[in-house]
């Protein structure tokens, strides 16, 4: 009679919990299976039920340890260890989500679920290759996975491999039709081969069948400024506005080098129309304000935004040292040359080098060839900058700060000062080199690069660009006023903007006196 009754109660707790699940509501079926769980501690699937009830209402930290859990009572569960997996997975621990993955193909090689998971977190980790590797495989277990094939068809884009790209999303769209993703792959693709007949095509359909969607706004907003299309592609990006409910900084930022594309493209009415919907709809935003200023050549500007330079870099520090080699980038290497010829090394004694806006450390990994024995010092505004300079090893140590803030708060005096392609961020340099001077040692140097003003005659100017450029003349004034002699000052080619060469001078000056300000 007491086992009857207890197999009864536990059938009702079971069916309660089903019924909260059928119905969705997780937290109740939660509790449920929860309770069960704990009354039957070797039941494995009481802890995977419960696991996916938390999973649901978003509590992954209790979900995963309630799959670790099953996992005790049985260490080969396939489905606790793909959902330990997959958890990992969303929480972007890559490693672990490996691990848990590969535990099943030890048993399972063949395991679709597990082999999905694998090539997932690789793909999420942009190791492409690898990612490409394991979809190929699911491909060959099942030649009609939808997923292995559109999945194929990304990874192959993303590793430049556009045929190949366009053969899985052809193949793709077969199968599924109405699914946006493989038009804008193969669209997307297309247009990388420079065939916009085609990739137009591809892409309008998928705008047909998700007009609201933001990739493929992005996508199509892309073709269209690729073609010389202006006005659809700035229709486009500006789309991207209402279908977005939250506007981020890289948002706007991106917004802006459409307009600057454009700009460049003398399209001066389209541009300006769009400047004006910006305005009125964020009038407030520091990085709209910047921009809307340097594509209006508004030179009430005196440096640039903090939140814009933040931003900016933080977007380009994973690609940065790639893209800047792309545009054959001298700046680096010409302020070691003349530090090579002008600082003098002392054989018991390291002098301390400040790299002002030092971004990944392309400055003092030059210096560092030359001088290998002297301590380093950075400071950026942007922190993933920085988070790549230090992987470098170079830098005793690495401050995230605005560099105008650092600068007047620092209380240490650095034999040399070096600053690469940051006086494009400072339209006024009077109170930085102030500050520059008071902690450079009496007769040590300073060293920096700036983009000539061929514009106008001003003392410096805020291009479309976002950037400012400076009369050099007015650069020895500033120096000259805070204490600097130069020492050296030499016209040089510093990068490539497009298809235009940019060229400027890399200046080295010498603190000779000591100034007082009152």
């Amino acid at each position: 009679k007491l086992l009857i009754v207890r197999i009864t109660i536990v059938d009702e707790i079971e069916l309660n919990a089903l019924n909260f699940l059928k119905n969705k509501e997780y937290d109740k079926a939660a509790n449920l299976y929860l309770k069960l769980a704990l009354k039957y501690p070797t039941t494995e699937k009481y802890f995977i039920t419960a696991a996916n009830c938390y999973d649901a209402i978003g509590d992954k930290k209790t979900a995963l340890s309630l799959y670790k859990k099953a996992l005790e009572i049985n260490p080969d569960s396939t489905t606790a260890l793909l959902n330990i997996s997959t958890i990992y997975y969303e929480i972007k621990k890559y490693e672990k989500a490996l691990k848990f993955s590969n535990k099943v193909l030890e048993t399972k090689p063949d395991n679709f679920s597990a082999l999905l998971n694998i090539a997932n977190t690789y793909y999420a980790n942009k190791e492409y290759n690898e990612a490409l590797k394991f979809y190929e495989k699911l491909y060959e277990l099942n030649p009609n996975s939808y997923n292995a094939i559109a999945n194929i068809a990304n990874t192959c884009y993303n590793l430049n491999q556009f045929i190949r790209a366009i053969e899985f999303s052809k193949m793709a769209i077969e199968m599924r039709p109405n699914s946006v993703e493989p038009y804008i792959v193969a669209g997307n693709s297309y247009a990388e081969l420079l065939k916009k007949d085609d990739a137009a095509i591809l892409l309008k359909k998928a705008a047909s069948i998700a007009p609201n969607s933001e990739w493929v706004c992005n996508s199509i907003a892309s073709l269209f400024m690729k073609m010389g299309n202006y006005k659809q592609g700035l229709g486009y990006a500006w789309r991207l506005f209402s279908l977005k409910n939250n506007i981020t900084a890289d948002d706007h930022i991106n917004f802006g080098y459409i307009l600057y594309e454009a700009h460049d493209e003398k399209q001066t009415q389209l541009v300006d129309h769009y400047l004006t919907l910006w305005e009125e709809k964020y009038p407030q935003n520091p990085i709209v304000h910047h921009i809307c200023c340097a594509l209006r050549n508004v030179q009430e500007v005196q440096t640039s935004d903090l939140e814009y330079v933040k931003t900016l870099f933080d977007g380009f520090a994973p690609s940065f040292d790639n893209i800047l080699t792309e545009l054959d980038y001298s700046v680096p290497q010409s302020i070691a040359e003349f530090l090579k010829e002008n600082l003098k090394t002392k054989l018991f004694k390291k002098q301390q080098i400040l790299d002002i806006g030092c971004g990944t450390g392309l400055c003092s990994e030059e210096l560092k060839k030359i001088f290998p024995n002297e301590e380093y010092y950075g400071v950026d505004i942007s922190e993933r900058m920085l988070e790549i300079a230090k992987r470098k090893g170079i830098y005793n140590a690495l401050t995230a700060d605005d560099i105008n803030n650092f600068v007047s708060t620092d209380e240490n005096i650095y034999h040399a000062i070096v600053a690469g392609d940051v006086l494009a961020y400072f339209g006024d340099v009077k109170s930085l080199f102030r500050e520059i001077s008071r902690i450079t040692k009496f007769n040590g140097l300073f060293c920096f690069s700036i983009t000539t003003n061929t514009t106008n005659n001003q003392n410096y100017f805020l291009t479309s660009s976002g950037r400012f450029v400076h009369s050099p003349k007015y650069i020895c004034s500033q120096l000259k006023f805070c204490g600097f002699e130069i020492v050296k000052q030499e016209e040089a080619f510093l990068r490539k903007e497009g298809r235009r060469d940019i060229n400027g001078y890399i200046i080295l000056a010498k603190k000779n006196i000591e100034i007082v300000y009152e």
